[in-house]
């Protein structure tokens, strides 16, 4: 297990855990968001083969309608 960090709360998840499976753990769409990790965007497609490292900073933005 490591720790990481998403929207400045701690979770303790698996090594092999996947953005696509943190996504389904915490229960955020997949749609319409991006997520960063260290400040870094890591793009959609990559979402399924990313490994998460120990002490990881989390972002996830979900995008908003407004006017």
């Amino acid at each position: 297990m490591i720790k990481i960090s998403v929207n400045e709360t701690v979770l303790e998840i698996e090594e092999s855990t996947t953005i696509s499976k943190l996504l389904t753990k915490i229960k955020s769409p997949s749609e319409g968001i991006a997520f960063a990790i260290n400040n870094k965007i890591i793009a959609k497609e990559l979402w399924d083969a990313y490994d998460f490292n120990s002490n990881d900073q989390v972002l996830i933005i979900q995008a908003t309608q407004g006017g």
